[in-house]
């Protein structure tokens, strides 16, 4: 496991004194290699004693260490200046798909696609931004001829959650994984039986607690982002993988080609 992956794993549980450390951490990897602990702990207004108790948290046994784990992460992942905004925003996705596909798991992924093969019915849930990408999917599974439906309102969510069979099988989408009326809503679910799988960011998260299955998407936090960019892509990355598998079905792959055709010629008619 890498420091990133450390960090990330245990970042649900971390004080608000060890998130701010955690952040410019992830934030400005490249830079803290020229760095001392003096020097950090001014830039994220803290103690050297404070930085030095967040390395043993993560398993490492000082800052020297730290920076060491870091700078062996930086030569697989050589930075550049980015001198305009394309190449900013084009240093933004390619750190996010990178970190996201380090940390998928086969295992976790042929089990989400296998459970969506059989389920009777698939529910996707997800709330404001989530709720965008739980439609996108939705909208991908319907047209394999799957029976698929997204649920983007909390009050609808419960209801659903309510009324769920032990055949069904629910997918929820949250990158902080605690988003409540989606909690409350799963909470619901398990008691119903149903199977849950959860794409998030966090391992210690409660949507992780909560799902059978989870796979992870790097967080856009984690990435020293100050403009408007698209904070579902490491979701929206392991949607493209599970969707990818799921079209090798030759079925399915049927249903998505007749969908296509269809869609395209009606909309050739009514031009």
């Amino acid at each position: 496991m890498t420091i990133i992956e450390e960090i990330q794993n245990q970042y649900s549980a971390f004080s608000g004194n060890e998130k701010k450390i955690a952040d410019y951490i992830l934030q400005n990897k490249a830079s803290i290699k020229n760095m001392n602990i003096k020097d950090l702990a001014a830039k994220v207004d803290t103690s050297t004693s404070s930085i030095t108790r967040f390395c043993k948290r993560i398993n490492i046994d000082g800052f020297v260490d730290m920076k060491i784990a870091l700078r062996s992460l930086a030569s697989g992942h050589p930075s550049k200046e980015m001198p305009t905004v394309y190449d900013d925003i084009y240093g933004y996705y390619t750190q996010v798909i990178d970190e996201t596909n380090q940390m998928i798991e086969d295992q976790a992924i042929e089990t989400v696609v296998d459970w969506i093969k059989n389920a009777n019915k698939t529910v996707i849930y997800g709330i404001g931004s989530s709720g965008f990408t739980a439609a996108e999917l939705a909208q991908r599974l319907i047209r394999m001829g799957l029976n698929a439906t997204g649920v983007t309102d909390s009050h609808l969510m419960i209801i659903n959650s309510s009324i769920i069979r032990e055949d069904e099988l629910v997918i929820a989408i949250s990158n902080s994984g605690e988003t409540p009326e989606l909690i409350a809503s799963l909470e619901i679910a398990k008691k119903k039986k149903a199977k849950i799988i959860a794409l998030t960011s966090f391992k210690n998260s409660s949507l992780t607690k909560l799902a059978d299955v989870t796979c992870f998407g790097y967080h856009s936090r984690f990435v020293n982002n100050t403009v408007f960019v698209n904070t579902q892509f490491g979701m929206m990355y392991l949607i493209d993988v599970i969707s990818t598998f799921l079209v090798q079905d030759e079925n399915f792959k049927y249903n998505m080609d007749l969908t296509r055709k269809n869609v395209q010629g009606y909309s050739k008619k009514s031009e």
